[in-house]
Formats: structure tokens, sequence, C-alpha cells
């Protein structure tokens, strides 16, 4: 993966920053509202005392935690949760931007001094971000961009807005669509996540992939938005039943139970290898996928940024930000090539047992607990993640 840029934008001046390796970066710009100085009463500024940290109660929107992302998302952020003394409370299973607005007011009802969510499209972005701005909230999306420039231009100017972290996903189809072309398929079905979310770059990005290697798209299916998966098993059907000489699925998401549904449908209607599978995202039973011969390539890890995002809004909420303004963070993908790397992905990343950032780490990100906390050094633990790193500091 290419080097990326970290752009931090003041209102007064813009600099550029590169960072070495592979894929993060952060972009800052606009302007908060000015930090608190003086507390209420009973309740002492700052000063880097653990023992002084008022229990802040933040709420986090999030599709679900059934599947294999959702459950590292939500085991995640309640570690984060208590190693920053933090009350969460969760919003879980809307499958539209009307819901995760209801959510949020409700959120806030309860008490809820910042919100953390995963979008279900731009429309959710704009409604909770015009909520929050009316109601001086802070909120912090994960994983996820803003597709719709007006919309992106009115988040990026609200005062309350700390930011959002994504991934390089342009990169990665190249990565995953190369994985299958070196097998030789060519011939193939692509799954393409619905339109009005930022994650739909992946659909053009395979099909310039597809180019590049002189391959062919012989159909497509656009992704259930309702979380429904029967939907996954008429695609297959149709894809096999049409196209028998397809060989290759391309896959822009797996998660909610998308992935799982599509390998065992193939398993019914096809031999072992016959067509295979790359994707984005990971899920249950892909270690059988890559034993028996049904996947080639996945590109996952992501749902540890959330801890990140968490870390960037406690301290906004704790009226001590790591930024003047909104940051962007970019988030390594890990690919998954063989048993082996299945397996050992497994142990350590998105497994809800294995918590890979500990308490000790969380808190040295929070101005709260570590005065001298910067967002380099946010930045720099992003970086490092690898599937390598990872496994090197279990246990640490």
């Amino acid at each position: 993966m290419k080097k990326k840029l970290a752009a931090i934008v003041t209102a007064i001046a813009v600099t550029v920053v590169s960072l070495a390796g592979c894929g993060n970066s952060t972009e800052s710009s606009g302007s908060a509202p000015a930090a608190e100085t003086e507390k209420a009463e009973g309740e002492t500024a700052n000063s880097g005392n653990a023992e002084e940290a008022v229990r802040h109660k933040i709420g986090v929107i999030l599709y679900g935690k059934d599947d294999s992302m959702g459950a590292a998302d939500y085991a995640y952020l309640n570690y984060a949760a208590e190693a920053l003394e933090v009350d969460i409370q969760w919003a879980l299973n809307d499958y539209d931007a009307e819901s995760q607005l209801a959510s949020a007011e409700n959120l806030v009802s309860a008490g809820c001094e910042g919100l953390l969510f995963l979008p279900i499209n731009d429309n959710a972005v704009s409604l909770i971000g015009d909520y929050c701005q009316q109601n001086e909230i802070y909120f912090q999306m994960m994983n996820r961009d803003i597709s719709d420039n007006t919309i992106k231009e009115a988040t990026q100017a609200n005062p309350y807005y700390v930011g959002t972290s994504f991934e390089a996903n342009e990169a990665a189809t190249n990565e995953l669509t190369n994985f299958m072309a070196e097998e030789g398929r060519l011939k193939y079905g692509v799954g393409k996540v619905p339109p009005g979310s930022s994650l739909s770059v992946r659909n053009t990005a395979f099909e310039e992939s597809v180019k590049a290697v002189n391959g062919t798209i012989l159909a497509d299916y656009t992704a259930p938005s309702d979380g429904s998966t029967q939907a996954y098993v008429t695609y297959i059907e149709n894809f096999v039943n049409s196209y028998p000489e397809m060989d290759g699925l391309l896959l822009s998401s797996t998660t909610g139970g998308g992935g799982e549904t599509i390998m065992n449908t193939l398993q019914s209607l096809v031999e072992p290898g016959a067509i295979k599978i790359v994707a984005f995202d990971t899920f249950e039973g892909m270690e059988e996928g890559f034993e028996d011969g049904w996947l080639t390539a996945l590109a996952g890890g992501i749902a540890v940024q959330c801890v990140p995002d968490f870390i960037m809004l406690y301290n906004a909420v704790d009226k001590t930000p790591l930024a003047e303004g909104y940051t962007v963070l970019y988030q390594n993908f890990i690919f998954i090539t063989n048993l082996e790397e299945c397996s050992t992905f497994a142990q350590y990343i998105d497994n809800p047992e294995h918590m890979i950032y500990d308490a000790e780490t969380i808190r040295s990100l929070a101005k709260r607990y570590n005065p001298d906390a910067t967002l380099d050094d946010l930045v720099n633990l992003m970086e490092s993640y690898s599937l390598g790193w990872v496994v090197d500091n279990a246990g640490q």
C-alpha cells in the first residue's frame, strides 16, 4: 500500500505532513468550540489526574453486534469505555438514516455528552450532524468517509464534528483483484455496496481494477440495505445458473451475515474452488473457507479503528481535544491469503476475547490521564498496526 499524506489544516494555515509506511494519516480543519477552562462546582480543572475525572457518558450507534466486525466493535468499545471510566450507552440495529437520528436523539436525552456512530449513509451524517450542532453535542464517525460533497463541506464546518476514520479502499480493491487474477480467474460476479455510502467507492474501484487485469464482470448485485441475508441466496443462485463460466466473486462488503450466506450458498451449488471469493471484511467460517478452497483473500482488521475514534471523541468531550477542528484518521487493512494467516488473524484480531490495545495504552492517549498525549502519538500507534505487530504485542 502506498504512503499516505496527512494534512492538518487550521483556520490560520495549512500544513502537509508525509507519514511513512502503509496507511495512516490525519487531516484537520475548521475550529472547534473553545475548550472550557472553568468547571462546575465540585469538578476540578483537568490536571491529568485520573482521580479527578468526571464520568462522561458517550453514546454509540452501530448497525449491530452479531457479525464479526460488529462483535469486535462492541467488545473493543466497551473495554475502552471501562479504561477511560466512561458510561457507554448503545443503540444497535438501525438500518436507515431516520432510525439512526432517532437513536441519536434518545441517547442525548439519556444524558450522552458525545456520539460515536457508524453512519448507514451520507444522509445519516447530515441529520445527526445538524442535530448535534443544534444541541451542542460532539460527534465522531467511524469507518466512513462522506461521499456527498455538499454534506461533507457542511459536516466539516460543524464546530461539534470531531472527525472520522476510514480505510484506503481503492488500493485494497486493486490488491484483492490482483490476488484473484494471479490465480488465473478473470470472469467475475461483483457484490456492490448500496449507493449513498462512502464505501460505494469500492464499486467503481472494482470496475477499474477488473479492467486493469483484462478481466470481465459478468454480473453484479447491490447488497440489501435492510440487514436481510436472504437476498444473497437469490443473487448467488442467479450468478451460478446464468453464468456457468463465472470463476470469481469480488465482494465490496460481507458484513451483517453476507459473507457466511454467500459462502454457504456457493457450497450448495458448485464444487469447491469452482468459484472463489475475494472480499472486504471477515466473517464466521472463514478458516474453513480457506481450508476448503472457497476463499482467495480477505481485507479486514479495521474494526479496531473504533478505539482511536473513541479516544478522539473522549478528549473532545473532556474539553482537551487532540486537534483543533476535525480530524480524519486512516487505518491499514490486513490482508489474509491463506489458512495460517487466517488462524492467526482469528486468534488476535476481530476477536472479542482479545484486546489489541490494552487499558494502559488507551489511557496514555487521553489527556485526562496523560497531559502530554498528542495526535501524533495516536497516529503513530495506528501506523504500527499490522498482523505481526498485534502478535508481537499480545499479552504485553
